[in-house]
This record gives C-alpha cells, structure tokens and sequence, in this order.
C-alpha cells in the first residue's frame, strides 16, 4: 500500500492482527498528549473499563478491541489524530504485504537467485546476522518518513528479467538541539560512478556539533543551503525505482538520517570481517586499500568526501560481486602516530564531566591506582567536557563522549593504565582496556553565591575551579567533616587496629583524616564549626562512574590484535629458537594460607 492511499484507509479496519501496531500507535497518542471526550488514554481507561485494567495503564496488557475503540475516540475528536492512527494502520498493512513477499522469496529454488552478482550480494546483507536488528528496525511508521514507491524481492525481478540497477549514497550527519544525526549533506551515484546528487542539506534545529574533522563541514557552508529533508526524500523517490539495488557502507545510518525506507540493498559492512574478530566491522578505507589498491582521504585533514565515499562502496560492491565471496580479512595493522602514544583514549565518559575528575582517576587517593600519576599528565581533549556542557540532549543523542588524556612521556603513560584499578578486556581491535570507577564530584553549585557578611559588605563568589592540590586529593578532598568525625570515631572504636581491613581501605580511611586536618567538625559539646552545616549542604557527596579506559596501541606501536590471544599474550617476546618455552606453574595457597594472608586470622605459630 502506497504512503498516498495510507490518507484514506478506514480507521474501523483494525483487527486481532493488528495488536502489535495499536500498542505502538497508543504509546504515542499519548506522548503526544491526545484526548477525546473522555480526556486521555489513563482517564479513558477509568470511564470505560473495569476492575484492574482500570488502573492498567500499559497498552500492551489490554485487548485489541479496547485499543481500537479509544484510537477511534480520539481520532473522531480531533482530524490531527486521525492522521497519525492512519498513518499507523497502512504502515501495518505494508508491512505485512513486505513480509509475504519475503516467505515468497525465501521460497525460491536454488537456481533461481544467481549466487553471484548484485543479487547474491544483497541475498548475502539480507542474511547478516545483525540485519533484522538494524534494517528490520527502520521505524518507517514514524512521522516524516518515506518509503519508495515499489520494493519487490529478488525474485520477483529476476523472474520479470529486470537487470539490477545499482545506486550508491553517502551521507554527512552533523548534531542538533532537535535530532542527534541530523542530515546535512548527501550525495548519490550510480553505477558508472555518475554523480545524480550531491547538496548540503538545511538542518533542523540549532546545530551543536558539526563534527568538522569527519564532515569537513562548518557554519560558514549553510550561510546559502535552503535545501531540506523532504527536498531530498523527494528526489530519492524519483531516483529509486522497483530494480533499484542501495548501495552504502554501513548504510543503515545513511537510511536512518534520510528518513527513508527501501529494499533491497548491499551494505559493504556486512560482506567484509576481520579473521578473529566478530565485533569489528571493517573501514571503507581499510577496504579499498587492502582489495582496490585505492588510497582513499588525501586530502591530508581526514575529513570524509560523500561523493568519494559513495564511489568506493559502489567499486567494493562490484568487485565482490565478480571475486566474492571473499575470506576473512587479516586485522590491519596500521601503525600507531608516536604522539598518540602519549595518550590514554577514555570514553563512556558522560557529558559534563569535568577534565578534573577524567585527572582524579590517577590521583592515588581516589583508589583508582596504587601510585599517583596526576603530575605526569600533561592535557585532556575532549568535546563536551566541563560544566559549560549543555545537560539537554536531543532525541537519540548520546550521553556520553570520549576524551584523549595526555602525558609527558610514553613510559608515564604505560605505568599510569598499568596502575589503574579495574576489570581488564580488550577492545574489538584487541587493544587493552580496563573498566575504571571514576570519582565524580557534583559542579551543580559551583557558581552559587556566597552572600556571607562580610567586613566590606561585598558579595563573594566561590572558585569555580579546584586547586591542583585539592584535585590530587582526589576522593578525600570531597569528604564532609562529619563524615572524617564518624571515621575517626570508628577507628577510635577499634583501638586503630586496622588487620581486618583491606589495604586500600586503610588508605583511604588515612587520607580522609589527613584531608579533614585536626579541626573536629562535630565537637563533643555539640558546637559546629563555622559554615559546617552550610558546607554539607552545598557539598554533594562524591560519586562514582564507571569510564572505559583503552590504550592507543595494543603493542609495539601497532593498533591490532585477535580474539583469542590476549594484548598482554602478544605483547611478551616469542622463546627463543630451540629451547621450548615451560609454562609458569604457581601452586594456589590453601584456602587457610590465603585467610592468614588477608589478615582475616592469626597464622599459625
């Protein structure tokens, strides 16, 4: 069913069948706030039901019967909501006519799809392990989409003897206040490498991150760009026809920033893998330097060209389709900038952290490492540091962002992730990382006033920003005076023995002291020190997150690895040529050796 004949569909067509799309339409009848006569779907439910589903506010735990009668209360209240439930339906009834014909497709003898070509190659995405959950998933229903006009199966277009017409596009995705992949440029070729689009695209919203050193692209481009989404949903409606095969690396985000829906296509990420590495997905220019002996990006600041990048899918895709299928890669080995080896990549880091808290992971109060190594940083980069960072996100945005964190010299920078506390794993390129529990301290008041009197009369402000030795106290530094009080009462308690305790935690029970000095916050006679209630107030109590700390190289200076040999396997130098390398063997201590060894009991006499 065309989008065109979706306007006029009969909303009283619902039936048994249709569950699945009324709870969708529902959940968004009511983000958008519909109502009819009743009022909202929770006040619908208390007029019209009875018992608990009177007070069961999930749609999927009602009836279809029930879903319907409230879509088309609302729907006969307001013409606006009748387009969105008709909307809903047709995209139902699309997708089940798409879903026979794919039985029928997956019905066809052997001989009749060829195992070779551009049929095959699109046989061979469809049947990618992670194609239901990233093309299976386009939300088309959603408002704003467009789906081309015809999409047939494979088979139906061999067996019309219509040859497959390839279309290659390549998109550049910027971030806004209003979609975190807005579009803002598109290029389109065909198989000739013939250029049948190629603008910049007017985004929505006010752009936070034009993501230059990828895009190329900056504010000074758009100053002239009129054109918009639905400008270029059109023309690629008229440009993709029933034959029509997409070609993209990893298109799927290219569809999902167009807002547009077809099949079948060719994405080039789902036909390449490395050999031991099932997360990694090949690069485009790993691709067509390794199998085309092209050199892609020259340009010598990295930035993609969507023309460029639409050619190269489009040359991988007819050189598999003529020397396809082609065996797992061998992980690149691409080497390492040196100066990049001065760096620690963190990432999972949540937007707004302060650079001072990514600085406390080395402090060795924070209990993160055993030695400090806040002094030998040098710098930490990073987009979306710093309180500055708006908290509002646009839809789908992420929550976090990554940062380089910089040394003085490579060896301090080895010893530092050497001495970082977390579990240890490797990347999908085997480049050791480890899961750290950074200390965060809350900035949410660090440009409140300080109205105290003072002497002058004069308003005062509280340094936004931490002195260095304040930073490289880490944890301690943000210990409440009550809280040192209640430490030292509880080591008072057990006469300052501490064999029970951990290591770690004897530090950090010393250093809480030493950062709390010999003012008593709580005296025993009941007096607070001065501000001392006004300081807990404003003070939150630190936190913790967990950040994902990797090195830049696995070993040597080069970024690969494999899966089942671990960084710190390849980084140890092979035996030596005639003598066979003995296994370490190291006997476990007893069950008792290793209690006394903790100090959990006395050891024996």
């Amino acid at each position: 069913m065309g989008q065109k004949r979706e306007r006029t569909i009969d909303l009283a067509s619902f039936g048994d069948g249709d569950k699945e799309c009324l709870v969708r339409l529902v959940k968004e009848l009511a983000k958008e706030g519909a109502t009819g006569d009743k009022g909202d779907f929770k006040a619908w439910l208390k007029a019209t039901q009875k018992g608990a589903k009177r007070t069961t506010h999930d749609p999927s735990k009602h009836d279809w019967d029930v879903l319907s009668s409230f879509v088309q209360n609302v729907a006969s209240a307001r013409a606006r909501w009748t387009d969105v439930a008709r909307r809903h339906l047709g995209w139902s009834r699309w997708a089940e006519r798409r879903a026979a014909w794919k039985r029928w497709n997956d019905d066809a003898p052997p001989s009749v799809i060829p195992t070779t070509g551009p049929w095959a190659l699109a046989a061979r995405t469809s049947a990618h392990a992670t194609y239901d959950e990233t093309y299976g998933s386009l939300p088309s229903h959603a408002a704003g989409w467009v789906r081309s006009v015809k999409q047939r199966p494979p088979r139906w277009c061999v067996e019309k003897n219509l040859a497959p017409r390839l279309v290659a596009l390549d998109c550049e995705m910027c971030e806004t206040t209003s979609d975190a992949r807005a579009l803002i440029g598109v290029s389109v070729v065909d198989e000739r490498g013939k250029v049948l689009l190629k603008t910049l695209v007017k985004p929505p919203g006010v752009v936070v991150d034009y993501k230059t050193d990828v895009t190329g692209l900056s504010a000074k481009d758009f100053t002239r760009v009129t054109t918009t989404l639905a400008d270029v949903q059109r023309e690629l409606v008229s440009i993709v026809t029933a034959e029509t095969i997409l070609v993209g690396h990893g298109l799927v985000h290219d569809l999902r920033a167009l807002k547009f829906h077809h099949a079948p296509v060719i994405d080039t990420a789902m036909l390449f893998e490395y050999e031991n590495l099932p997360r990694s997905t090949p690069g485009l220019a790993d691709l067509c330097k390794r199998l085309l002996g092209v050199e892609m990006r020259k340009g010598g600041d990295g930035a993609h060209d969507s023309v460029e990048d639409a050619k190269a899918a489009m040359e991988l895709c007819k050189w598999e389709a003529v020397n396809g299928p082609s065996a797992p890669l061998t992980p690149p080995e691409d080497k390492v900038d040196p100066r990049d080896l001065l760096k620690l990549f963190a990432h999972r880091v949540k937007r707004g952290t302060l650079k001072s808290d990514l600085i406390g992971m080395f402090a060795k109060n924070n209990g993160t490492t055993g030695v400090d190594h806040a002094d030998d940083i040098e710098a930490v980069h990073g987009k979306f540091l710093g309180p500055e960072t708006s908290r509002e996100l646009a839809p789908g945005a992420p929550k976090t962002t990554t940062a380089y964190i910089e040394f003085k010299t490579i060896e301090a920078c080895n010893m530092a992730f050497k001495a970082l506390r977390g579990a240890t794993g490797t990347d999908a390129l085997g480049r050791p990382q480890k899961a750290v529990k950074m200390v965060v301290h809350d900035h949410d008041h660090d440009d409140d006033d300080d109205d105290a009197s003072g002497g002058d009369g004069k308003k005062r402000t509280k340094n936004k920003t931490r002195s260095t030795e304040e930073l490289h106290k880490g944890a301690a530094a943000g210990v409440s005076k009550m809280k040192v009080t209640a430490l030292k009462e509880e080591l008072k308690r057990r006469g300052l023995a501490t064999t029970g305790l951990k290591a770690a935690l004897i530090a950090r029970l010393t250093d809480a002291i030493e950062a709390g000095g010999d003012d008593d916050g709580g005296s025993s006679d009941g007096g607070s020190s001065d501000g001392g209630g006004e300081e807990e107030k404003k003070r939150a109590p630190p936190r913790t997150e967990t950040v994902m700390v990797r090195k830049m190289a696995a070993h040597g200076g080069s970024s690969f690895g494999t899966k089942d040999k671990s960084a710190s396997a390849a980084a140890r130098p092979a035996a030596a040529e005639g003598r066979p390398k003995q296994p370490r063997r190291v006997p476990r201590p007893s069950k008792r050796k290793r209690m006394e060894m903790k100090g959990l009991i006395p050891a024996r006499g």
